[in-house]
């Protein structure tokens, strides 16, 4: 009988703790995006805080910083793509442009965003 009841706990235990095991090499798995790979104007990343990264001289913008903001007329969140003297604010799945460097929200969740740079 103790036997039997030390088994159930074990297996209990066991049970509850699985999802907390499993669940860590996802949060692990949420590194900061490589911005480097941005200076060409060509990539695609997922933030969660706000970002800023040089690009090329042919864009005429020296660095770029991308943050969700919150708009109280809009009713949400969209993503701003700023350069010096530039702005671009935009919805999910909006395109916008500074400078020839063009790029698109993918997707604005509460946590983050994802855009996509294609130069």
């Amino acid at each position: 009988m103790h036997r039997l009841l030390i088994t159930v706990l074990t297996l209990a235990t066991i049970m509850m703790l699985a999802p907390a095991v499993t669940a860590a090499p996802a949060h692990a798995a949420a590194a900061k995006p490589n911005l480097r790979a941005c200076y060409d104007g060509k990539c695609k990343f997922t933030f969660t805080r706000p970002v800023s990264f040089r690009v090329a001289k042919r864009y005429r913008l020296g660095r770029v910083r991308v943050a969700r903001v919150y708009n109280g007329a809009f009713g949400g969140h969209l993503v701003q793509v700023s350069g010096p003297g530039l702005v671009s604010t935009l919805s999910e799945g909006a395109r916008g442009t500074l400078n020839g460097l063009s790029f698109r929200v993918l997707a604005i969740t509460s946590r983050g965003a994802t855009i996509r740079f294609t130069g």
